[in-house]
């Protein structure tokens, strides 16, 4: 009766293990999405929490964040829509946060004004960590970075409309995909009042889009 029993047991444990084979298999070999926590959309100084979630079956390694502000002054129809241009950054004009000469460095941009921000700090489960530093996210794992930014007040003295995007730098050796330009969150000015919006999406990272650097996941 106990040999019986160890030969079940065993042939259970082989079972199982087949199966979580098959289910590891079945995931795609890259799969790296993320989501942001904006607890205020502050202009002066904001607080984002990046959650990166590993659903692939390769490990990935996180390089450094950052954060990009677009200032523009176009009429104020939906300031939501104005989320949108964070998808039309070329993520090839950015530096990373390791290499940026000044925080607020000016990019070029035709009508608009483009400021990219490292972080003025970054923890990672309450520890300081520093950018350019790779950490590895396993498959299967999260990772949740939380970063602050000191942006150019006078933006919203200057600009009727905001856009804050962030960043993230992946370590990849061939540099597929390796940065990310997200939507964030948006601020419109219009006679004196201020409205916010925040978007609360997942997006994915990889594999690479042939289209915008980091897509609403699902699409």
């Amino acid at each position: 009766m106990a040999l019986r029993a160890s030969v079940l047991a065993i042939a259970v444990l082989a079972a199982a293990s087949i199966v979580l084979l098959w289910l590891k298999q079945r995931r795609p070999e890259q799969d790296l999405r993320v989501s942001f926590h904006i607890p205020v959309a502050a202009p002066a100084n904001p607080a984002i929490t990046y959650t990166l979630h590993n659903l692939g079956r390769d490990a990935a390694a996180l390089r450094g964040v950052g954060l990009l502000a677009i200032a523009d002054n176009p009429p104020i129809v939906n300031d939501s829509d104005n989320i949108d241009l964070c998808d039309k950054v070329d993520p090839t004009t950015l530096q990373p946060p390791d290499q940026l000469t000044a925080p607020g460095a000016e990019l070029g941009g035709s009508g608009q004004k483009r400021l990219e921000y490292p972080p003025a700090s970054v923890t990672i489960a309450g520890r300081p960590w520093m950018s350019g530093s790779p950490l590895d996210i396993a498959a299967g794992q999260s990772l949740s970075v939380a970063a602050t930014f000191k942006v150019d007040t006078q933006l919203t003295k200057t600009y009727s409309n905001l856009v804050f995007c962030p960043i993230i730098w992946l370590a990849r050796a061939d540099h597929a995909g390796a940065t990310a330009v997200c939507q964030g969150f948006a601020m419109a000015t219009n006679n004196g009042g201020v409205s916010n919006t925040i978007v609360a999406r997942q997006f994915r990272i990889l594999p690479a889009s042939l289209g915008a650097s980091c897509p609403i996941a699902g699409r």
